[in-house]
């Protein structure tokens, strides 16, 4: 069986990076990476004329790619995944479908069995439609990192997202105190940013986590994942192929 599907495929060709995600679907994990099974994993990308040597590695759990309905094991909600960059020797033509999935069966041959250490970084992978809709997400997600620390801003957001209720915004301000068994590593906890070639899209850094929080069904990430839905954003991949798929439907006049 395959090891890790491979998604979000980004080239920064000012730079010449690539970067994409792998997230595993058996017990395989990965450590530091080794070119060849990166070469493997760029070929099943169909963009093996990707040239490199170096590269960086960066882990995080994102429930992006869950499965509904939604399991009680949040493991199978969760996934671990790594952002693969590669800094390439000679820039590339980069096509490729945004909601494409792919299988791959590479492998790290640094990885010696090691499993999953706490405390672990929580990602939400945001998608928007429209460029409305994501400058309005940044400014409301830029006072979420404020609410954290100052309860004030609840009034701002509720402002900006009147659907989204005070109580609701009030939860979402006590569970940032989880943050707060790890402030070394949560200094840029609910912070986001962009990749490249995916410029409708936030990457969100809920922040760096213990067993327990995913254990209690993760309520801040969930809450982030909510203020999402109302910013007319989808934090999953099948809600956003499910739009994409009524959108095609529409435009060659078929019914829903």
């Amino acid at each position: 069986m395959d090891n890790f599907i491979l998604w979000n495929i980004s080239y920064d060709d000012k730079i010449n990076q690539l970067s994409f995600f792998a997230t595993n679907t058996q017990i395989q994990r990965i450590n530091k990476g080794t070119h060849e099974m990166i070469s493997e994993m760029l070929n099943d990308l169909g963009i093996s004329e990707a040239v490199f040597e170096q590269w960086e590695i960066d882990f995080f759990v994102t429930d992006y790619l869950m499965d509904f309905p939604l399991s009680d094991n949040w493991k199978e909600i969760w996934s671990d995944t790594w952002e693969i960059k590669l800094q390439l020797l000679k820039s590339i033509r980069l096509k490729y479908p945004e909601t494409e999935l792919v299988r791959s069966f590479a492998d790290d041959a640094t990885w010696k069995g090691e499993s999953l250490q706490f405390p672990v970084q929580c990602i939400v992978v945001a998608d928007f439609y429209n460029f409305e809709s994501l400058m309005k997400a940044k400014a409301v997600l830029g006072n979420l990192k404020s609410l954290r620390e100052d309860v004030s801003f609840i009034d701002e957001i509720h402002s900006q997202l009147p659907n989204v209720s005070k109580w609701m915004l009030s939860k979402t301000h006590e569970a940032c105190r989880e943050l707060n068994k790890y402030p070394d590593k949560n200094s840029n906890a609910l912070s986001f940013y962009q990749r490249v070639s995916n410029p409708l899209q936030f990457i969100v850094n809920i922040g760096f986590f213990g067993e327990e929080f995913f254990i209690d069904d993760t309520p801040l990430a969930c809450f982030v994942s909510e203020i999402v839905r109302e910013l007319e954003g989808t934090p999953t991949w099948d809600e956003k192929n499910y739009l994409q798929t009524l959108e095609l439907r529409k435009e060659l006049g078929l019914s829903n």
